[in-house]
């Protein structure tokens, strides 16, 4: 496949998840003044009955040529306090059954509830620690922190216009 078709691709593939009735997600891309088909943006809702509940995040997705063989990296635009997401750039650890983009981001998505799985394989260290240390409540003090200083509706705002 050349660029160009790559790039067509691409783009089909986020006009008609724009489209879509199914896709709950917000998607676009990632710079409004730069479009970028490999690069894109999906707002993400803190899970209902979950710690991060009223928290709203902006994700950055990077597609590569090769998508959907390699899945996307994904990377949290606001901060967020989570041991699967690396401190120094927001960047998401997940393993996806599958690398389709609403995949993925489901997987993101239900890390909010299973902020305790896998913590072999975390990237961040403070809230692993907190974790692996049996001080929960530390954590989800510090999760509830972020969601009100970080994660407001309002603060989403800026990385629309990115």
């Amino acid at each position: 496949m050349t660029q160009a078709q790559t790039n067509d691709s691409m783009k089909a593939l986020l006009n008609e998840l724009q489209n879509s009735l199914d896709c709950r997600f917000d998607l676009d891309y990632l710079s409004e003044k730069n479009p970028n088909p490999f690069e894109w943006k999906a707002l993400i809702e803190g899970l209902q009955g979950s710690i991060y509940e009223g928290g709203y995040y902006m994700v950055k997705i990077i597609f590569t040529e090769s998508y959907p063989t390699i899945r996307p990296e994904v990377y949290f635009l606001n901060k967020i306090f989570h041991p699967h997401i690396r401190e120094s750039d927001f960047r998401c650890c997940i393993c996806p059954p599958r690398n389709d983009v609403i995949t993925v981001l489901e997987t993101v998505e239900n890390m909010f509830m299973d902020y305790k799985m896998d913590l072999d394989h975390s990237y961040s260290n403070k809230a692993h620690e907190l974790l692996s240390n049996k001080k929960e409540d530390e954590f989800i003090e510090t999760v509830k922190k972020y969601v009100k200083d970080y994660a407001k509706l309002e603060d989403i705002e800026k990385y629309y216009d990115l």
